[in-house]
């Protein structure tokens, strides 16, 4: 072989390898071989899919395939519509060395946090990043997708204001306050009380209420004017509350909740001495005490307790169940009294009354029961009370007995005169 066939084998021996060993390098600016390789991945992003109006964290794998370290190795995110970094986060994050084959679970992980425009649109969005290695150019990888879609509106119900209970037939507000929980605005905000089947109806107004739109993290109220039917059973009703809306790129969204509205009211609980067997200081007998429910709601579980006083001694038990009293309607109890003292022409019972309405709400009512009082001729002559039958029998005694000794007084003197 000849010099010259030496020299040409020499030469496409050395572009050869020059070629094999660039396949297993990154190319730098200076066009320089190396025998490193760099391989950037997005491993993920949550949430997956981003919502928009929310924040995303991007998470980056930064792996070395070749057979060399890589040193002083930074990584620069280009954020793009629809994201953005925070203010004063920094877009470009040093990594330091990677060595030779660090790939898989050793490889690098680097985290970015996004916020994602509220108004962006749904589907696939281009992120893009680049890398350099020491002192070289900035080099491209390519383009990373994240989809989007509209975050979920949350239109949150978060107080209902109405009166501890209606009254039958009166006219009360119920206000229903909401909240757009989401980063956007929503709109054609409807409202409505189904009262298909309550005893409710709305009153100088219709069931439905609208807002036209309300801002992100924004608070409204809308209220309704309600009339309990005249002759509702007094109790607890579930009335269900319907809404509507739209988001801002127009896509419907609806949501049933139910709100408890008690009709009812506060029993009127009334008492007076049906009957009496004492009439008098000192006397001793049976009082009977009549209970009226003059409300609109029943009474449930009445227990009524005669209580311990100075003006009289109790001698029957001083408690005594009655139970129920619909409304318009009465029952009694019976006590059996010594009376000791009296005010003038009255004694004072003294009452204490425990009993629920119809909704189970409690009540305690201390009550004074007045029991007239009547001297002996007035009770007499009312007829409440009877002469004794041993006066009247001595009465009649006496006047037969004079009727006798006037007869023979009589018959003596005639015979006398004889």
């Amino acid at each position: 072989m000849n010099k010259e066939k030496l020299i040409i084998y020499f030469v496409v021996l050395c572009l050869l390898s020059f070629y094999v060993l660039g396949a297993e390098s990154s190319t730098v600016g200076n066009a320089m071989a190396s025998f490193y390789k760099l391989n950037i991945t997005m491993v993920n992003h949550e949430p997956s899919p981003a919502e928009a109006g929310r924040y995303v964290t991007i998470r980056f794998k930064i792996e070395n395939q070749g057979r060399e370290n890589a040193e002083s190795v930074m990584l620069e995110l280009l954020p793009r519509y629809p994201f953005s970094l925070d203010p004063g986060e920094s877009a470009v994050k040093q990594i330091g060395s990677i060595y030779s084959k660090q790939t898989g679970a050793v490889g690098v992980i680097k985290d970015y946090r996004l916020k994602v425009d509220e108004n962006s649109l749904e589907g696939d969005n281009k992120i893009e990043a680049q890398y350099k290695i020491g002192g070289s150019v900035w080099t491209k990888v390519e383009p990373f997708y994240i989809n989007i879609k509209p975050h979920d509106i949350l239109l949150s119900i978060t107080k209902v204001d109405s009166p501890k209970m209606i009254k039958p037939g009166s006219v009360e507000e119920v206000k229903i306050s909401l909240k757009n929980m989401a980063l956007s605005f929503i709109k054609d905000i409807k409202v409505k009380l189904n009262l298909n089947s309550v005893p409710f109806a709305t009153f100088d107004s219709t069931n439905a209420q609208i807002v036209k739109q309300l801002d992100a993290d924004s608070n409204t109220t809308v209220i309704f004017n309600l009339i309990a039917e005249p002759d509702a059973e007094s109790k607890l009703y579930k009335v269900p509350i319907e809404v509507e809306f739209l988001d801002r790129l127009g896509t419907k969204y609806s949501k049933n909740e139910t709100v408890g509205l008690s009709i009812g009211a506060e029993p009127d609980l009334t008492v007076n001495v049906e009957s009496s067997e004492v009439y008098s200081k000192g006397g001793t007998g049976k009082v009977t005490i009549k209970f009226v429910n003059k409300g609109v709601t029943d009474i449930k579980f009445l227990n009524i307790k005669l209580k311990e006083s100075d003006n009289y001694d109790i001698l029957s038990p001083s408690e005594v169940y009655i139970g129920n009293i619909d409304s318009d309607d009465y029952e009694t109890a019976d006590f059996t009294i010594s009376l000791k003292k009296a005010k003038g022409d009255y004694a004072e019972l003294s009452l204490l009354a425990g009993y629920k309405d119809a909704n189970n709400n409690d009540y305690s009512k201390s009550m004074i029961v007045p029991l007239q009082l009547y001297s002996t001729s007035e009770a007499k002559a009312l007829g409440l009370k009877k002469s004794s039958k041993l006066g009247g029998f001595l009465i009649i005694v006496i006047i037969v007995a004079g009727g006798i000794v006037l007869y023979r007084w009589k018959k003596k003197n005639m015979k006398k005169k004889k």
